[in-house]
């Protein structure tokens, strides 16, 4: 949870207080401009695992033509 020192009046607590929030409180805060500082950031609790792409896929191309079809004339 990150510790934030609050820039207006929130949830009682008086602007300069350093409070502790989840991180969806401390991202909705601050969006709104109500963080004068965050003093501690969350550490992950799980390692984000970049997606790194596999063997390159070829893009689809154009349909092929149906065999067996009607010969254009």
């Amino acid at each position: 949870m990150p510790k934030i020192r609050l820039a207006f009046w929130h949830g009682g607590r008086a602007p300069g207080e350093e409070v502790e929030v989840s991180d969806e409180e401390a991202a909705a805060l601050q969006r709104d401009g109500r963080v004068a500082a965050v003093l501690t950031k969350p550490s992950p609790s799980k390692p984000v695992a970049r997606q790194e792409p596999s063997e390159a896929q070829p893009e689809p191309g154009p349909a092929a033509p149906e065999a067996g079809g009607k010969k254009a004339r």
